[in-house]
């Protein structure tokens, strides 16, 4: 099987993983978010920077650096399994005596309890971290997409039933413990994988040497995207902080699950070539036409949508998050270019220059963030809108370098697709002015016509990244030989 069909059948198993997963996720939360209020969610995302924060900890860039191994040693495995679970030990220790003083700062009583229950997850977490990357590194993700599918089913069917029961908060901080046993109980049951020895160190001082920088890049990049959330919880309230996620929630659906799994399948698939700049430059840059030739629609549209799509899945308690949805879809246009462009970084082994970036962008974003609290709630998420796109800017500037492809070029590459979403944009904002006695109603015409003008406009301006998407699904999805292009 060639490199191309690997990762092509890499990427629709890791459609399969994400949008399955998101999609059961999403029908969970619709109906948690009308089961529940805004402040449920609130208290759960007032802790979810520990947490996040912890699992990059457990990580520490090992499962990267295994993924980019050619051959991965028994060594290899024990060291990453042993750091990883000594960790997550630690970080389940400081979270349990820690909890007394993240319940004090946020005056939520209730998260003592929760924090501690919470705190199981990164070990079951560490200790799934060696077959995560094997899988990956063989380009196999069929056998995770199973895994994530019935843990996402269980651990949702398991909240929805204790919010039913009036249990309310309890019931998220449940979907999240369970999802991660889950998940390390099915890792386990398919791959019993036991290490061979404690700790080797070559194996620490290589992995290690690779996966620190991307440990440090990565808490500096949580953290920040995290911060938001303890500001909105700590100065403002606890439903704000409800609407807010819920924001980000549906922003992601797109832009973190689809780039996710782009990115996912392609970092193996690229590092098997980075020996060959052309083949890396050629396939990056496929890569970020079609990336962006689905992103920037989706984007566009969830901006006009914003208030029915609310409306229509989650109800009229919710109104609140649309404006703030339509912000942050702002920044969502170019997180895959964000991602894409740090990625090719990694793919080069140059995680020196990825904390480089991390630190600069940083600095920017505390500016940002200093700035944009003086105007309040809305100067913040500004803030945050401004300071992504400034943030972009620096995270082409080493790539452009590395693989000759100057950011000019880059931008001249990829803007241009906006013009492609123009005519579904003027469509979709004339349904919009219809009076339409149900908001479904309107939700339902506006995406059928949003997608048929779309797809009708990159096919009338033969888009090259349209082309690109359509060899790629035609070995796999013969009605594609069909369209003549």
């Amino acid at each position: 099987m060639s490199l191309s069909q690997q990762a092509l059948g890499g990427v629709l198993w890791a459609t399969v993983e994400k949008f399955g997963g998101r999609v059961l996720n999403v029908l969970s939360t619709i109906i948690l978010a009308r089961i529940l209020v805004p402040e449920d969610f609130g208290v759960v995302a007032m802790v979810a920077i520990f947490f996040s924060v912890a699992n990059i900890l457990i990580d520490s860039g090992f499962s990267q650096a295994l993924i980019r191994e050619d051959e991965i040693s028994e060594d290899d495995k024990s060291t990453t399994f042993f750091i990883n679970l000594i960790t997550a030990l630690i970080l389940f220790i400081v979270l349990w005596m820690g909890a007394p003083a993240i319940s004090r700062f946020f005056d939520e009583p209730v998260l003592l309890e929760m924090t501690r229950f919470m705190a199981l997850t990164p070990i079951f977490f560490s200790i799934t971290i060696v077959q995560r990357a094997l899988y990956s590194q063989k380009i196999n993700f069929r056998t995770q997409a199973i895994i994530n599918l019935i843990s996402t089913f269980l651990s949702s069917g398991s909240a929805i039933t204790l919010a039913f029961y009036g249990f309310g908060v309890w019931a998220l901080a449940t979907q999240y413990v369970l999802m991660a046993f889950t998940t390390s109980f099915l890792f386990w049951g398919l791959n019993p994988w036991l290490p061979n020895k404690f700790f080797s160190k070559d194996s620490f001082n290589r992995l290690y040497g690779f996966g620190s920088k991307l440990m440090l890049s990565g808490l500096m990049d949580v953290f920040f995207k995290e911060i938001y959330k303890v500001i909105i919880g700590r100065i403002y309230n606890t439903s704000l902080l409800g609407f807010y996620v819920q924001a980000e929630n549906f922003r992601n659906v797109v832009t973190e699950n689809l780039v996710g799994i782009l990115v996912r399948v392609t970092y193996p698939a690229l590092s098997k070539v980075k020996g060959n700049p052309d083949r890396l430059k050629d396939g990056y840059k496929k890569i970020l036409g079609v990336i962006s030739l689905m992103i920037f629609p989706a984007m566009i549209g969830l901006m006009i949508v914003a208030e029915p799509l609310v409306i229509t899945l989650i109800g009229e308690k919710w109104v609140k998050t649309a404006p703030i949805l339509q912000l942050l879809s702002l920044v969502g246009l170019i997180y895959h270019m964000h991602v894409i462009n740090l990625n090719i970084l990694k793919v080069l082994g140059r995680t020196d220059l990825i904390l480089k970036l991390q630190i600069l962008k940083k600095t920017g974003v505390t500016i940002a963030i200093v700035i944009g609290l003086l105007w309040g709630f809305w100067g913040l998420i500004i803030a945050q809108v401004v300071s992504s796109y400034l943030a972009l800017y620096l995270n082409m500037m080493y790539t452009s370098k590395l693989m000759n492809y100057k950011k000019m070029e880059q931008f001249m590459d990829v803007f241009p697709i906006v013009r492609f979403s123009i005519p579904m944009a003027i469509a979709v904002l004339g349904i919009n002015l219809i009076g339409f006695d149900f908001e479904y109603v309107r939700l339902i015409v506006s995406i059928i016509t949003g997608v048929i003008i779309y797809t009708a406009t990159c096919y009338w301006m033969k888009a090259q990244p349209f082309k690109d998407m359509v060899y790629i699904l035609r070995p796999k999805f013969p009605i594609f030989n069909k369209i003549k292009i």
